[in-house]
């Protein structure tokens, strides 16, 4: 029996959402991903390293006039693009093989905004989205010499979110294949780990563009516009143009859809990160108070050493630091905005000098105090094809966004996802006033 094609995979996945009916559990799913999103685009939005993104976007982009009257809002372009670019910003949105949510959510609320739809269409759009994203990008998984040259992160997400979008406007499969083989021509090629080195650059991933790209792709083809045939299968696939030296459509299939295994992260830091955040914050407790840390010790494999760079350089860089994200919570920053505000020499990452990494097959933390007391704690490893358990749990994607969303986005989410049609009305002119806000500060901080 032959092999389905990489296509046929694809829309066999997305089919489902397609239909009439779907898991409960699995439409809970989205939502929690559309909650988490949500929050960390309103975070996104107000970083200051964002504000040249704004600006620029609102330049570019321009507004249109809003249905229904005179005002003036964000292009749906402008809308993906900002959205994609500020909700990855603070580094606390979902993963899966990547950050699917910020390209794909962005693209769906664009086109959501534009074509009013409702709740149950956009929650189709990303459940779609994110299991297009699982299947081509567990697919083109690289083996681990090639991901040591090439990393593959965001080529997929052009074409994962405008799947999702062409989903969300009820798109049938020969759509949906037309539109991968112009989404192709509008994907981001990859490129080598540089985000690891400093400073971390504030584009690290160009999520809006990809947002962006997907909302243009999607358009073309509603306007007859035709691309690449066969774009995903055979030796000059995309998954060559993603950088992989293989294709295995085994490793796409797991019981649970995509979003079912999206991991919600407990800290604005790179998900490589999160488990060593999570050992230190369970043992920090175990401190008597004003009990003085004069020593952390990480233990890891070689591949954790790049995130124990001790400087801090730029603001993305906290992100990608051991030293500087340990010091912030023994400092009892409040994982958020704060963590993307310091500076090296901020009190808060005054324990960064007392950081050391050791080589071992074991992944683990030591904490000395001043008394002479050692206390250690054994660290997981995540499976990065599922990464629900270790992420946060509905409960606590809930709270953070209570915590940190904007009030007004908060209101008309919860509104529009207990069904009511103002609410969801209500749901885009916040994602736009948001938008708007962002881009009318025109001044840039740091203008080249």
């Amino acid at each position: 029996m032959n092999e389905p094609t990489v296509m046929a995979e694809l829309l066999n996945r997305i089919g489902t959402f397609l239909g009439a009916d779907w898991d409960a559990a699995v439409r809970r799913r989205a939502e929690l991903c559309l909650i988490d999103s949500i929050t960390c685009f309103s975070t996104g939005l107000g970083l200051k390293h964002f504000k040249p993104s704004a600006a620029v976007a609102s330049s570019l982009f321009g507004n249109e006039t809003a249905s229904g009257g005179g005002s003036l809002t964000p292009s749906t372009v402008h809308t993906a693009y900002i959205y994609g670019q500020a909700a990855n910003a603070l580094d606390y949105d979902d993963t899966l093989l990547g950050h699917p949510g910020a390209p794909i959510v962005g693209a769906i609320l664009a086109v959501g905004a534009r074509e009013s739809l409702s709740m149950d269409r956009l929650l189709r759009g990303i459940a779609a989205g994110y299991e297009a994203h699982w299947v081509l990008a567990a697919a083109a998984t690289p083996s681990r010499e090639r991901a040591a040259v090439v990393r593959s992160v965001g080529v997929w997400d052009t074409v994962a979110a405008s799947i999702g979008a062409a989903v969300s406007l009820g798109k049938g499969p020969e759509f949906l294949e037309i539109l991968v083989g112009v989404a192709l021509s509008h994907s981001l090629l990859p490129y080598t780990g540089k985000w690891y080195e400093r400073p971390v650059p504030a584009l690290k991933n160009n999520l809006g563009w990809a947002a962006a790209g997907a909302v243009m792709s999607l358009d073309l083809v509603q306007a007859g516009q035709t691309g690449v045939s066969n774009p995903l299968d055979g030796p000059a696939g995309m998954w060559r143009m993603a950088g992989s030296d293989q294709l295995d459509l085994t490793k796409t299939r797991k019981n649970l859809p995509a979003v079912s295994r999206v991991g919600f992260k407990h800290f604005p830091a790179c998900w490589h990160l999160q488990e060593y955040l999570k050992a230190l914050s369970s043992v920090l407790p175990q401190l008597d108070e004003g009990e003085e840390i004069t020593t952390i010790t990480v233990a890891g494999p070689v591949d954790v050493e790049k995130f124990c760079h001790q400087a801090i350089s730029a603001p993305a860089d906290v992100a990608f630091s051991l030293p500087a994200t340990f010091s912030l919570l023994i400092s009892n920053v409040e994982p958020g905005p704060r963590w993307d505000e310091v500076a090296n020499d901020s009190p808060e990452l005054r324990y960064k000098s007392r950081f050391a990494f050791h080589l071992s097959d074991e992944r683990s933390i030591t904490l000395e105090t001043a008394t002479g007391r050692m206390v250690m704690a054994n660290v997981e490893a995540s499976d990065p094809h599922d990464l629900a358990n270790l992420g946060l749990d509905e409960k606590g994607v809930v709270a953070k966004h209570e915590r940190l969303a904007d009030p007004q986005l908060r209101s008309a989410l919860a509104s529009a996802l207990a069904g009511s049609h103002r609410g969801e009305s209500e749901l885009y002119q916040a994602v736009h006033r948001s938008i708007a806000l962002a881009g009318a500060d025109k001044h840039l901080d740091n203008p080249v």
